[in-house]
């Protein structure tokens, strides 16, 4: 798979999506990702006269998610001393034990499933993180989320008895209980992603995106994503190693792809960040500028993981950038995870 990801603002009708799938198709691209919700007969009608497969990403536990007026604030993340999350830049994640919610996921996506994609990607399918900021160097992640049903749903799940005050239940949680926390985490977000492969599969592709927190047991620790566990139920994993984003060079795209390739078992497409401007990136934090040398390096980083690369955002792509990859796939072999 060769990919970029366009945000759907990019995509509105008119001469500038055509020229933008065309040229993105000329420079060796197959595969335009977006939102699912955005992709209409007539985007998909424009994809397939450039030659695109079309996935839809789908957000699962963020407030991207939730429908205008329909805000749930008791889904919002509380921390250990029992206060709500406040959101960070443009994010606020939200709680992945409430049931009803859950359902309706569900269902959202086997709907979204029957819009005219070739596939679906799973995004935000983790426990609360803005990782983007909370991962970078020297930052402290938040432990989230001890609401009352949270702990509630950990107390069935285990049959471990916890203190009413949120405070309280923390401090085991984080302490002498911390590994069966983790397994909890996990479980709930392997569930999620089971059922809604039950769904979808197998008459769509089903992928999720990865935070590249360093390590398997950082991402099961603070996210809740056992990437092992979701073999059986996704044909692939994108891992979304903005090198730039978290303030590493280009090498993290190898690396920590090739590690979540690993735990998988199976085909990883990382993400390759193409630009940290300001204008593109809304004026939130994207970390230092790409210059074409770091995009090419991350390129070749990329090629090593083996699945393919899909380009971040396909928005930052300017002529220069285009040239940079047809360079690049022109002197290089790229192998397929496609849908």
């Amino acid at each position: 798979m060769r990919a970029m990801y366009v945000f759907d603002r990019r995509l509105r009708p008119g001469p500038a999506r055509a020229a933008l799938l065309h040229r993105a198709a000329g420079a060796g691209i197959d595969t335009l990702i977006t939102k699912a919700a955005a992709v209409d007969d007539d985007l998909a009608g424009d994809c397939a006269a450039a030659g695109l497969t079309v996935l839809g990403s789908v957000a699962c536990f963020s407030d991207h998610a939730e429908p205008p007026g329909h805000r749930r604030d008791d889904l919002r993340p509380v921390d250990a001393g029992g206060r709500v999350w406040q959101p960070m830049e443009w994010y606020t994640g939200l709680v992945p034990t409430d049931t009803n919610y859950t359902a309706a996921l569900i269902d959202r996506c086997a709907a979204l499933a029957g819009r005219p994609v070739d596939g679906l990607i799973l995004d935000f399918i983790r426990w609360p993180l803005h990782w983007e900021l909370e991962l970078r160097t020297g930052a402290v992640p938040r432990a989230a989320s001890f609401d009352p049903a949270t702990l509630a749903r950990f107390t069935a799940w285990s049959g471990i008895a916890l203190p009413g005050a949120p405070h309280a239940a923390a401090a085991l949680l984080r302490g002498r209980l911390r590994e069966q926390w983790t397994a909890f985490r996990c479980a709930v977000v392997t569930d999620v992603i089971r059922r809604v492969a039950q769904r979808v599969r197998p008459h769509r592709w089903l992928g999720a995106f990865v935070v590249p927190a360093a390590g398997d047991a950082a991402r099961r620790d603070l996210l809740g994503q056992a990437v092992a566990d979701w073999r059986p139920w996704l044909d692939a994993v994108l891992p979304m190693t903005y090198h730039a984003i978290l303030g590493q060079p280009p090498s993290m795209v190898a690396d920590r792809g090739a590690d979540i390739a690993a735990a998988f078992r199976g085909p990883a497409i990382p993400m390759v960040q193409v630009t940290s401007d300001p204008h593109v990136a809304r004026g939130y934090d994207w970390g230092p500028p790409v210059a074409p040398g770091d995009l090419t390096a991350a390129l070749d980083h990329a090629d090593t993981v083996g699945d393919g690369w899909c380009l971040f955002p396909g928005d930052g792509m300017d002529e220069p950038r285009w040239r940079l990859v047809e360079h690049h796939l022109a002197h290089h072999h790229t192998g397929e995870a496609s849908p």
